[in-house]
This record gives structure tokens, sequence and C-alpha cells, in this order.
């Protein structure tokens, strides 16, 4: 019987219209995610809180993202794709209206605790619409071009999404992000199917224990790999984008809106136009898909070991390589769900790629909250000097070593 990893027939044309859906939906997702990043200022007006506060926002969506990974990953072998997708979509929505009308912190809170549940299930979802829709070879460009296009929901959240908050107000912006999961919804049911017609697996599943998908995914060594390869290449860039970049960057080394601003347009650049290529040699050269991670991991470790050993501030030129990195990084990660993929059965294929994404997004997490603790420590009452960053940022260096030091051991012949 042909299982999904070794299937090479040719896909129908109706393949790149379900990608394209998924995709959408995926960006989506993602402008949902980001969306409070853009706010802070109308946030800490809206609800009368400081800073500290406002982190928590992220802090819980972010852990709310990583917690629900692994039920994500159940219910989508079990429920299939095209229900998750409208599952995650339609409960995001409800955080976005439900945040429109927020005007206290525990209501806000609620809001971004349903958008994390709904954003853990979008991804893995158009990972397992990939591996079904498309040839074998063909997967891990289509994974890479997904996840690459669907970062662009970063760029709907800070042009539209903003401009709709300072010119309609707090409640129009985040009705309309509700507007756009609809939209996705409703593309999704109209588009997208589990599998493509008369495939071989198109078929309902036959109803798989819980417990035996979980111990598929926790007992695979290719899928352990994913996890840390997941953890390494991207633990420092969601640590640098979701928090604690800008404050680096201005505040650190004196940089203006204006070249912040350039040198994150010029990380989403350099990380789209490396998705695809890094894609194909994943396809190519499956045996050395962990080496991949390997080569991005040792040049983020080099490229911040240098940035952070200069005691002066740099110029956004001289900080180019970080974020050239750093964009290396983003592009690598998705190499970790090729990983654990290969290295499961087919029925916790959902459950092997919320794993990976647990690996990046909590050790993200735990970077966020061990920076902040370092600059509490050195500049309690705030206003953080370049060298209290330059130390508060070294610290990731032990999450990354944990990291490497697992994917070397899962990695490792026997």
């Amino acid at each position: 019987m042909t299982t999904p990893s070794a299937r090479h027939f040719r896909r129908p044309p109706r393949a790149l219209l379900v990608w394209a859906v998924g995709v959408f939906a995926y960006l989506c997702a993602v402008s949902g995610r980001a969306s409070f990043g853009v706010a802070g200022v109308e946030a800490s007006e809206r609800f009368g809180v400081d800073g500290a506060v406002l982190s928590l926002f992220g802090v819980v969506q972010l852990g709310t993202y990583a917690a629900a990974q692994i039920p994500a990953g159940l219910l989508l072998d079990r429920l299939g794709p095209r229900r998750m997708m409208v599952i995650g979509a339609v409960t995001m929505a409800v955080g976005q209206l439900l945040l429109a009308i927020a005007t206290d912190v525990p209501t806000a809170l609620l809001a971004r605790l349903l958008t994390g549940v709904g954003d853990a299930a979008t991804l893995i979802s158009v990972v397992r619409l990939v591996t079904v829709w498309f040839p074998t070879h063909q997967v891990p460009v289509f994974t890479q071009l997904a996840t690459m296009i669907g970062q662009f929901g970063q760029a709907v959240a800070a042009v539209p999404f903003l401009a709709l908050l300072v010119g309609a107000g707090w409640t129009a912006a985040w009705s309309g992000l509700a507007f756009l999961l609809v939209l996705s919804v409703l593309l999704v049911l109209a588009v997208v199917q589990d599998a493509p017609p008369g495939d071989p697996t198109d078929h309902v599943p036959e109803p798989v224990r819980a417990g035996q998908v979980l111990r598929d995914v926790f007992t695979s060594r290719q899928a352990w790999s994913g996890f840390f390869l997941h953890a390494l290449t991207l633990a420092t860039v969601n640590s640098f984008m979701f928090l604690w970049g800008v404050p680096y960057l201005t505040e650190g080394h004196g940089l203006g809106a204006a070249e912040v601003g350039t040198l994150l347009t010029v990380n989403v650049v350099v990380m789209v136009a490396l998705g695809p290529l890094i894609g194909v040699a994943t396809g190519r050269f499956p045996h050395h898909r962990a080496r991949l991670g390997w080569i991005a991991g040792g040049i983020l470790t080099l490229t911040w070991t240098v940035t952070l050993l200069v005691p002066v501030p740099l110029s956004a030129w001289q900080l180019l390589p970080l974020i050239v990195a750093l964009a290396i990084g983003s592009a690598t990660c998705s190499v970790g769900f090729d990983l654990a993929r290969t290295g499961v059965p087919g029925r916790a294929v959902g459950t092997a790629t919320g794993m990976v994404n647990i690996g990046g997004y909590s050790t993200s997490l735990l970077a966020v909250l061990l920076i902040g603790v370092v600059l509490d420590l050195l500049a309690p009452e705030g206003g953080a000097t370049l060298g209290d960053y330059r130390a508060a940022l070294a610290s990731m260096g032990v999450l990354m070593g944990a990291a490497a030091l697992g994917l070397y051991v899962t990695t490792r012949r026997s």
C-alpha cells in the first residue's frame, strides 16, 4: 500500500489552489498573532497599564500557542486539516472580536489566549495539506514557501491594521482582523479538501487511540531531532522579533525608527528569498537535513557572539549581519517539520508537527522571560544600557547550548 511518505504520483492542478488558500489562512493567523505587537501604545492607554503588564499579553499568547500544539496535533490527526483550519480561524476571530470590545485586562488576556489557541491549529494543518497534496520531493519546497509567505501577515499587522487602528479606532481595527479571519474560513470551506479525489489515502481514517499516536511521536528520534532543530534555529529569532529586538536596537544602539524599519524589512526579504532554496536542499539531500540546522545554528551563534562582544553602539550597517543571520535561522527552522514528518507514521504527522512547533516556541518563551529577568536584575529602575542588553541577550546562549546538545544526541549514529 502506498504511504504518504512514499507518494510520487502526479498531483492535480487543484493542489496549488488548495495550497494557496491554506497559505492565506496562515497569513491571516500570523496577522492576528502579530497585531498586538504594533498596538502597544493604544493598549496601554485603553487598559491603563505599564510595560510589564503589556509584556504579559505576549507571554500568555506564546505560552498558549506552545501548550496547545500537542492537543491541536491530536485533533488534526483525527479530524483532518480542513476542519482544524476552520476551528482555528473561528477561534481566533472570536478572540479578535472579544478584544475589540474589551475594556479591562482580564477580558483582553482571554482574547489573546483564544488567539493563541486558534493560531496553534493553523500552521500544522497547512503542513499536513502539503504532505498530502504534493509529491514527496516537493513537500519541503511548498512547506518552506507556505511558512515564508505566511510571515507577510506581519506586514498586514504593521501597515493596514495599524493605519485602521490609528484612523478608525480600537474596535474597528480588531473587528477588521476578525473579518479577515472569517473570510479565510469561507475560502477554506469552499476550496480545501483533506486529500485529492481518488487519492489512495482519501478515506475516513480508522480511529486511532491518542496514546498510540503519542507513542509514535515521542519515541521517534527524528521527531525529537525536529524539535531541537526548531528550537536551535528559532529561539533567538522569536525573542528578538516578538519583544526585545526593537528596544535593543533603539535604546542599546541608538537607532531611529526608520533604520529599525529598514533592518526588519531586510530580515523579511532575506528570509523569503532563502526559504525556497532551503526547501529545495531539504528535498534533494534528505540525509543532510540536520546539517542544515547545524549550519544555521552555527551562523546564529557566531553572529550573536561577535555582535555582543562589541562594547560600543553599532550602526545599522554594522548590525546588518545579525539581521541576516536571524533571517537564516527563521528560514531554516521549517526543516524540523520535514524531519518529524518522515520519522512517524502517517497517522501521527499532525501531532509530530505540533511537537516540533513546541520546540521553537517554548524555547522562545523561555528566552523572552530570561532576558527580562536579567534586565530587571541589571537595571531595576529601567533605562537599560547597551551593556545591560548585551548581558541579557547573552543569556540566550544557555538555551541555544541545550538545543544543540539535544540535536546532537538525537542525530548521532547508534
